[in-house]
C-alpha cells in the first residue's frame, strides 16, 4: 500500500507529520512489516569543509568524523555510594546545540588541537533538494507500507485504513492522509464480483430446476444441499490451508453447477420412482441406486482431471493448484450430499401425490408452459435421435467437419499469458539526460500534470520527481520522474484503462531529448529480467546478450527498430538506450601500491568529499538529526578541484588524490546487467489494440530474421517466454487429463468399452469452446485452457448417463436401437437440467460486468459454451458412435467364432 499525507503546509512540516505521527501509527497496523518514508525536507546539519585548511593542517576527513563521532556519546563511567545506594555515574557528552559541534577538538598531532568551527562552516539547514512529491499538485510526502510476509493482504490493508481513520483527527486541519495504491482494493472488488456472479448463478440454477421439475418440494431439496455443499468446501478449504480468493472463488463459481449436478441427477431418478407409484422410502433407494455408478464415476472422473496437478511446478501451479483443490473438495462435498442427503430429503419430503401430466388446456403457470416446450424438445429429439441412427456417417462427417473447422479458427484467436485486468492504474515514466538539473525534471512534470487535467477518467494524480539514492555508491537522480494515475471506478467511466493509457500517450509529445514511457500494470509479476531504464517493463520483451557493450547497443537498436515497425506495439524501450556523460577515474595501480592506498580508499574519499559522509546524529527532543562532513558545493561542482582532494596513505600521510588517479571526460552506459557471465540488455514494448501472443508471434518472425554475431544471442523473454512454458505444462495436463478420466471410467464401468464411447463426447467440447472464445473475443490464456481441462471431467457426465443407462436397459432385454431411443427419452431432463444449471451458473461470468471480471471470463466462457453444444452433439453422436463400434465388435466376435468352427472341421476331418 502507498500513502500520500498532503495538505496547505510547508514540506518541512509534512515530513516531520509524516515520520512523527502517520508512519508510527501505521506502523503498529497488526501485519506491517514496514514503513518507508520519502519526500519532503528533512532538518540536517552540514559541516562545509574548508579545502585549503585541511591541507594547511594536514587534516584528513576520517580524522573528523571520528572527532564527531567521539565527542558525541553518553556512558556510565561506575557507581558512586549515595548513603546505602550505588548510584551510576552517568557522563552525558551529546550535543545540546549546534554550537557545541563548533567546539569539537580536532587532533593536529604533537598534541595539538583546533576546533571544527576554525576549519569549516557549520550550518543547521535541509538535505538537498532531489525528491519531491505532489498529490494533485498539492506538496506531499509518500509512505510505502509492506506487509508481514505471512500477513493477508486483505486484513493488513483493513488495519492500515482503521488506522488512517484514526490518526486524521491527530493531524493539522488542511492536512489529509490519502491512499494512493492499494493491493487489497483489487481482491476485495474481483472477490465481491466473483461472489455477485456465483449468487446470480444460483438463483438462475433454482428457477431452472423448478421450471424442469415444477415441484418446490423437489427444487427445495436442492436448495438446501447448496449451500451445505458450499460450507463443506470451505471446511475442507481451511484444513487444506487456502485462502479465499479469486482463484478458488472462481473454482467454486465453476463447480457450482456440479454441485447441482449430481443432486439433480439423484432427485431425477427418485422423482421418476414416485411418479411410477413407488412409496418415498422405496423410490429413494431404487433411485439413488440406479444412478449411483454413473454419479460415482460423474465425480471421480471430474476429481481425476485436476491429479496431474501434483506433478507440475512454477507459475501455473500457482494458479491451478488452489483452484484444483477447491474443485475437488466441492466434487467430494457434492456426491456426498447427492448419495445421503438427497435420497434422505427426498424420503421425507415428497410425500405428497407427484404427478407429471401436464393439465389439459390454456394455463397462466410458467411452469406449465416451460413443460409443454420440454415435452415438445423430447419428441423433436427422438425424431431426430430416430434419424441419426439411420444416418450415422452423416452426423460422424458433419462432427469432424465442425471439428477441423474450430481447428482452423485458432489462428483467429489472440493468446496471452493470463486476461488483462483494469486495475484503474496508469503509470507514466520520465527520464531525461543523466545530469539534468532536478528543476528542469519538475518543470517537465509538472507540464505533463497539466495535460492530464484534459483527461476526465482520472481521478487523481500522484507525481514523483527525482530520487533519494541509494546503496554505499549510488547516488540520487534528478533526471527522472514518475506519475502515478489513478482512474475512477468501472462503474463511472467510459474508457478501459488501455484506453486511457493510449490517450495519454498522445499527451507525452513535444519535449526534446526525454523518454516518456506509459506503463498500464499487470497483475501478474513474470520471471524473467524486469523493466529496465525505469520504465517497468512491458508485455513483449526481447532479451539480448553478449560480450561487448558497444555492440549490444548496436543490436538493439537494431531490434527496437525492428519492433517499433510491428502494429499493436507502444513505448518501445531499449535498455541500453542512450550514453550518459561521465567522468571516468582511472587508479594507477603502482602509484597506489607506492603510497599504500587501496581502490575502495580512493572511492571512500572522492565520495565524502563529493557527497559528505554522516558523521554522527544530533539527538532533539523528537528526533534524530544527521550531521553530514561535506566539502561546499562552489568547491566540488568544479573538475579543477579534483587535484586538491586529499586521501590518507597507510603510513598515515595525506597526499593529494591526483598523485595516484587522473580523471578524463567519457560517456557509459546508464545501467549494466549481466547473467550467466554475459552482458545482457533487453528491448520491451507495451501492446495495444491487439493480443500479446499476436504480436508476440509477428515480432519473434521479425527478430528471428536477424542474423546476430557470433557470441551474442537474441531471445524472446518476459511475458512470451513464460507462456510458452506455461502452455506446455497446462496441454501436458490436458492430456493427462483424458487418458486419467477413461481410466477412472473403465475402473468404474469395470470395461474398456462403455468408457471408450463416452471419450467420443470430447471433441464437440473443443468445438463450443473455440466458438465462444470467437464470438466473446476473447483469448486464449492460462485461465480458459484451464476451463478446458475442467471440461474434459464435467462434459463426460451427460455420456456417462445416457450410457449407464442404455446398458441398464440392454441387460433387461432391450434390443441397442430400443435401448438407446429409450436412454435418450428418460435421460434428456436430467442432462439438460444440469447443462442448464452449470451453463446459467457461468452466465454472469461470461458477460463479465464489474471489476476483477476479467479474470474469471475466459474460463467461463470455454466452460459454458463447450458444455452446451457438447451436450447438443453428445445427445445424437454418443448414441450414434454406440451403433457403430457395437456393430463392428459383433463382426470381430463372428469372425473369432468362424476360425475356431473352421479348425475343429479340419480337425473332424483329418481323423476321418
Amino acid at each position: 500500500m502507498t500513502l500520500a499525507l498532503y495538505g496547505d503546509k510547508d514540506l518541512v512540516t509534512l515530513r516531520d507529520l509524516a515520520d512523527n505521527i502517520v508512519s508510527p501509527e501505521v506502523q503498529r497496523a497488526d501485519g506491517v512489516a514496514s514503513v518507508g518514508v520519502t519526500g519532503g525536507r528533512v532538518r540536517q546539519i552540514q559541516i562545509l569543509v574548508d579545502p585549503s585548511k585541511l591541507q594547511q593542517y594536514n587534516i584528513s576527513f576520517s580524522t573528523l568524523t571520528s572527532a564527531l563521532g567521539n565527542d558525541n556519546t553518553s556512558t556510565d563511567a561506575g557507581l558512586v555510594n549515595k548513603g546505602q545506594q550505588l548510584v551510576p555515574l552517568h557522563i552525558d557528552g551529546e550535543f545540546k546545540s549546534v554550537a557545541d559541534i563548533s567546539k569539537v577538538q580536532v587532533q593536529l598531532g604533537k598534541g595539538q588541537t583546533i576546533a571544527l568551527g576554525e576549519i569549516g562552516q557549520i550550518i543547521d539547514t535541509y538535505q538537498d533538494v532531489t525528491l519531491e512529491a505532489r498529490k494533485d499538485g498539492q506538496p506531499s510526502v509518500s509512505l510505502s507500507v509492506l506487509k508481514q510476509s505471512d500477513g493477508n493482504t486483505v486484513s493488513v490493508s483493513d488495519n492500515i485504513q482503521k488506522a488512517v481513520k484514526e490518526m486524521q483527527a491527530k493531524l493539522p486541519e488542511g492536512v489529509h492522509v490519502a491512499v494512493l495504491s492499494d493491493q487489497a482494493k483489487f481482491i476485495r472488488s474481483s472477490l465481491n464480483t466473483v461472489v455477485e456472479h456465483t449468487l446470480m448463478g444460483g438463483v438462475f440454477s433454482v428457477i431452472i430446476l423448478l421450471l424442469f421439475l415444477r415441484s418446490i418440494r423437489a427444487t427445495l431439496i436442492i436448495g438446501m444441499v447448496i449451500p451445505i455443499s458450499i460450507i463443506s468446501t470451505f471446511s475442507m478449504m481451511y484444513f487444506g490451508h487456502q485462502t479465499i480468493n479469486t482463484i478458488t472463488l472462481g473454482g467454486l463459481a465453476l463447480g457450482l453447477g456440479s454441485l447441482v449436478d449430481f443432486a439433480v441427477v439423484v432427485l431425477e431418478s427418485i422423482f421418476r420412482k414416485r411418479h411410477e407409484g413407488m412409496s418415498p422410502e422405496e423410490a429413494a433407494k431404487a433411485g439413488t441406486a440406479e444412478v449411483g455408478t454413473a454419479v460415482m464415476a460423474s465425480a471421480l472422473a471430474q476429481i481425476a482431471v485436476f491429479a496431474p496437478t501434483a506433478f507440475i511446478d512454477g507459475l501455473v501451479k500457482q494458479f491451478f493448484w488452489p483452484m484444483a483443490l477447491t474443485v475437488c473438495f466441492s466434487h467430494i462435498a457434492a456426491w456426498f450430499a447427492a448419495v445421503t442427503l438427497v435420497p434422505m430429503l427426498a424420503a421425507k419430503i415428497l410425500r405428497g401425490k407427484v404427478d407429471e401430466e401436464l393439465p389439459k388446456g390454456r394455463s397462466v403457470n410458467p411452469m406449465v408452459w416451460f413443460g409443454r416446450a420440454l415435452q415438445g424438445i423430447t419428441n423433436v429429439y427422438s425424431r431426430l435421435l430416430r434419424w441419426s441412427l439411420t444416418h450415422r456417417w452423416v452426423v460422424i462427417l458433419v462432427t469432424v467437419v465442425l471439428f477441423g473447422a474450430s481447428v482452423y479458427a485458432t489462428r483467429f484467436i489472440g493468446s496471452e499469458l493470463t486476461p488483462k485486468t483494469d486495475q484503474g492504474q496508469v503509470n507514466l515514466f520520465v527520464n531525461l539526460p543523466q545530469g539534468t538539473d532536478f528543476d528542469v525534471t519538475n518543470k517537465v512534470a509538472s507540464t505533463l500534470e497539466e495535460r492530464l487535467k484534459s483527461v476526465p477518467e482520472i481521478d487523481s494524480v500522484f507525481t514523483s520527481v527525482g530520487s533519494a539514492g541509494g546503496g554505499a555508491f549510488q547516488s540520487s537522480a534528478t533526471n527522472t520522474a514518475n506519475i502515478q494515475i489513478m482512474l475512477k471506478p468501472i462503474g463511472e467511466r467510459k474508457k478501459s484503462t488501455d484506453q486511457v493509457a493510449e490517450q495519454v500517450r498522445g499527451l507525452t509529445t513535444g519535449f526534446t531529448g526525454a523518454q516518456i514511457g506509459v506503463n498500464v500494470p499487470s497483475g501478474v509479476r513474470l520471471p524473467g529480467l524486469g523493466g529496465g531504464g525505469g520504465f517497468g517493463g512491458g508485455d513483449i520483451q526481447v532479451n539480448l546478450s553478449g560480450p561487448d557493450l558497444a555492440i549490444l547497443q548496436k543490436l538493439g537498436d537494431l531490434v527496437e527498430e525492428e519492433i517499433s515497425s510491428v502494429e499493436g506495439t507502444r513505448n518501445v524501450q531499449n535498455t541500453l538506450d542512450r550514453a550518459i556523460p561521465q567522468f571516468n577515474l582511472t587508479v594507477d595501480r603502482d602509484a597506489a601500491a607506492h603510497y599504500g592506498v587501496s581502490l575502495r580508499d580512493v572511492m571512500t574519499a572522492l565520495r565524502t568529499a563529493y557527497q559528505g559522509s554522516v558523521a554522527t546524529q544530533f539527538k532533539t527532543a523528537s528526533t534524530q538529526i544527521s550531521v553530514l562532513v561535506k566539502y561546499p558545493n562552489d568547491f566540488t561542482n568544479k573538475l579543477e578541484n579534483f587535484n586538491n582532494i586529499s586521501i590518507t596513505t597507510s603510513s598515515g600521510a595525506i597526499i593529494p588524490v591526483s598523485l595516484i588517479a587522473k580523471v578524463e571526460p567519457g560517456t557509459g552506459p546508464a545501467q549494466i546487467r549481466r547473467q550467466d557471465q554475459n552482458r545482457v540488455a533487453s528491448v520491451q514494448a507495451s501492446v495495444f489494440g491487439a493480443s500479446v501472443g499476436e504480436v508476440s508471434a509477428k515480432v519473434k518472425e521479425k527478430i528471428d530474421a536477424i542474423q546476430a554475431p557470433d557470441g551474442y544471442q537474441v531471445t524472446m523473454g518476459g511475458q512470451q517466454q513464460s507462456q510458452s512454458s506455461s502452455f506446455q505444462s497446462l496441454y501436458l495436463i490436458l492430456i493427462l487429463s483424458v487418458v486419467l478420466v477413461y481410466m477412472v471410467m473403465a475402473s468404474q464401468f469395470e470395461s474398456l468399452y462403455g468408457p471408450f464411447i463416452i471419450m467420443f463426447s470430447l471433441p464437440p467440447t473443443f468445438i463450443g469452446a473455440i466458438l465462444g472464445l470467437l464470438v466473446t473475443h476473447r483469448t486464449i490464456n492460462m485461465n480458459s485452457i484451464i476451463g478446458m481441462i475442467m471440461l474434459v471431467g464435467i462434459v463426460v457426465n451427460n455420456a456417462i448417463v445416457l450410457v449407464d443407462y442404455t446398458n441398464q436397459k440392454r441387460k433387461a432385454g432391450m434390443s441397442l436401437p430400443d435401448a438407446l431411443m429409450e436412454a435418450g427419452k428418460v435421460r434428456l431432463r436430467p442432462i439438460l437440467m444440469t447443462t442448464a444449471t452449470t451453463v446459467l451458473a457461468m452466465l454472469p461470468l461470461v458477460i463479465g460486468f464489474g471489476e476483477g471480471a476479467e479474470t474469471q471470463a475466459s474460463m467461463a466462457t470455454v466452460v459454458a459454451f463447450g458444455l452446451s453444444l457438447s451436450t447438443l452433439v453428445t445427445l445424437v453422436l454418443i448414441p450414434v458412435v454406440y451403433t457403430l463400434l457395437d456393430g463392428w465388435m459383433d463382426g470381430v466376435k463372428k469372425r473369432f467364432k468362424r476360425k475356431p468352427a473352421a479348425i475343429q472341421d479340419s480337425g473332424a476331418t483329418a481323423s476321418s
